[in-house]
């Protein structure tokens, strides 16, 4: 699969209101490029972007249009390196004001990152 991202998806899939995916920043990314030149890591907003491209992705195959209006409670953990494989889990929480996602970035079974987005759903 594609990717917006300089990243390679590995996997995504999930239910409804669950998303799962795997993924890997290759060593040549331009994530890499300046962050940081002795010590190259993913940049946070990274993260962040590559659980907004796997929730907007499996909202688009369950027949939604979703846009991303926020995150917040974000927390990040542990440094992903280059070519690590990250795990991601987004769980959909239906709120009166739209969805919002609750979600958790994982490293070999250890917590790198977590937070929640909130979305809404386009009006025609």
């Amino acid at each position: 699969m594609t990717s917006r991202f300089d990243h390679e998806w590995l996997r995504l899939s999930g239910e409804t209101d669950r998303v799962v995916a795997s993924a890997r920043f290759p060593s040549d990314s331009s994530w890499f490029s300046g962050h940081f030149p002795d010590n190259p890591m993913v940049p946070g907003v990274a993260l962040i972007a590559l659980v907004a491209e796997a929730v907007s992705e499996r909202e688009r195959n369950e027949g939604r249009s979703l846009v991303i209006t926020g995150v917040r409670r974000v927390r990040f953990r542990l440094p992903v390196r280059p070519d690590d494989e990250v795990t991601l889990e987004a769980i959909r929480m239906p709120k009166k004001e739209g969805p919002a996602y609750v979600f958790n970035v994982y490293l070999a079974g250890e917590n790198v990152c977590s937070g929640v987005f909130t979305a809404e759903t386009p009006r025609p």
